[in-house]
């Protein structure tokens, strides 16, 4: 009897594995020979080919891969990569990946390993964060559905009836509002799109000088939308937020949402886990009396991409907003399969990989207080380019860091330039950066001003890499303008 071709030997295993960890350790060893963006250019035919009808050996397509695949990644690993809130991966993850694909198990439920895994993780996460023990979570993939994956158990929630059966259309329905800062992240205007609600029932609140919620305003809003024959149900308070690092001032949104019986969901993606950090706890103050939670693990726990976390408080929230199952997956009380969670009735996913196990072994391998510290570090070199950008002549700070995000923009002293002008120049100086791989940043709007925004979730970059980029961006400045 012929062999399958796809069970290999572990034998066989070893080699190829040797081979791509050798593969692995020498792109990260040349990391810092190449550009930062490895954009792909002309080389993109070279992913045009047609379907292979015939396979090749292994070592080939691997060769493939080195030659072409890693030396053009998006940048994240590298330390002067600023553009996004995107974290260097922890070795350790990635490592944990690879086990977890071997084990290739579907985490919808059952009473096997990865299932008590992620339940871990999910305790653990809301021990570093403060949110209650008992509350309920699942992984999703990213900020964008755990977010979702929230509001849609608020949605449940707060609208009168079974919404799941009888929808929000039609004239006898509630006209539910949301309200969030006008620096909320767009994917909570997805969530309204798509959860039904529609963006015209999201309430864009104004925000202060300090990109904070106004909770005048929001009062004032939801006082009108009443008045007016609207419903409101949720309140969305950033703890974090991507254009400055801002948080709301959480403690006075959860006295609101209290007061006026709204939900409170709290948009923890980036910020969440700074809340580790002994002294920046008081920014995050009532973060745990959230009705819901939202945070990135490939954030601030390096964890590689994707892994996401939502929380409810109230555990039943989440089956009952996603509860399916079909007959083939009913649990006989009797069968030994059931385990701690039925994840698959938490959130929208059924097919659900092991993504947990890359955040439990790093949290084992090195503990809450080395991730606190690393934020912190993050956090003090945020401030330190802020601080920098205040000594120099030819910078102008736009906005006070929170947590890892600067902004600033090049306006070179003595020479009379309007604010369209500044723009323009500094958005070429950020295309030219990128483009000479010498840096990775992207520009952001704050008060319809641009800004070179800096974003730091990178356990490898340093003073001096920050130091250079502020000397690059005043000699392509000046470059420029010459």
């Amino acid at each position: 009897m012929t062999k399958p071709r796809f069970d290999l030997p572990p034998e066989e295993l070893r080699r190829l594995g040797a081979l791509t960890a050798d593969a692995v350790a020498s792109h990260r060893e040349r990391l810092l020979e190449r550009p930062v963006f490895g954009k792909v250019g002309a080389d993109a035919a070279l992913f045009r080919e047609p379907l292979p009808e015939d396979g090749r050996p292994f070592e080939e397509v691997l060769a493939f891969v080195r030659e072409h695949v890693l030396p053009f990644p998006m940048g994240n690993s590298h330390p002067r990569f600023y553009g996004f809130i995107n974290a260097t991966a922890d070795p350790v993850g990635a490592m944990a990946d690879w086990l977890a694909a071997a084990m290739n198990p579907n985490c919808w439920g059952g009473d096997h390993a990865a299932i008590h895994v992620e339940a871990s993780v999910l305790r653990w996460i809301a021990g570093m964060i403060g949110y209650p023990a008992e509350a309920e979570g699942i992984l999703v993939s990213g900020g964008s559905m755990a977010n979702f994956t929230a509001l849609a158990a608020a949605r449940r929630a707060m609208t009168p009836g079974n919404v799941r059966e009888e929808g929000l259309a039609g004239p006898d329905r509630p006209r539910l509002t949301v309200y969030a800062s006008d620096q909320v992240h767009h994917c909570v205007d997805k969530a309204v799109d798509l959860l039904g609600i529609g963006t015209a029932q999201l309430r864009k609140i104004p925000t202060g000088r300090d990109f904070r919620m106004d909770t005048a305003a929001l009062a004032r809003a939801v006082a009108a939308d009443r008045a007016a024959g609207f419903s409101p149900a949720i309140v969305v308070g950033n703890a974090g937020t991507v254009n400055t690092g801002a948080i709301d001032p959480l403690g006075e949104i959860a006295d609101f949402c209290r007061s006026e019986a709204l939900w409170f969901h709290a948009d923890g993606a980036y910020g969440a886990l700074a809340s580790m950090v002994p002294s920046l706890r008081p920014l995050f103050a009532g973060i745990e009396r959230a009705d819901s939670l939202a945070t990135d693990p490939h954030k601030w726990l390096y964890a590689p991409y994707e892994v996401g976390a939502t929380f409810v408080r109230d555990p039943g929230r989440l089956a009952a907003t996603f509860r399916k199952f079909p007959e083939y997956l009913a649990s006989d009380p009797e069968s030994p399969f059931p385990g701690p969670a039925w994840f698959a009735e938490r959130g929208v996913e059924l097919s659900r990989g092991f993504k947990a196990l890359k955040v439990w072994m790093g949290i084992k391998t090195h503990g809450r207080k080395a991730y606190a510290a690393q934020i912190e570090n993050d956090i003090r070199l945020a401030r330190f380019l802020a601080d920098e950008v205040d000594r120099r002549k030819d910078f102008e700070r736009l906005a006070e860091p929170v947590l890892s995000i600067a902004n600033f923009r090049w306006r070179p002293e003595g020479r009379a330039m309007s604010d369209a002008d500044l723009d323009r120049v500094n958005r070429k100086i950020i295309h030219r950066l990128v483009g000479d791989g010498s840096f990775f940043l992207a520009p952001t709007i704050l008060k319809g001003r641009t800004t070179l925004r800096v974003s730091i979730t990178n356990f490898r970059t340093t003073e001096s890499d920050l130091l250079a980029l502020l000397d690059e961006v005043e000699r392509v400045g000046k470059e420029l303008l010459a």
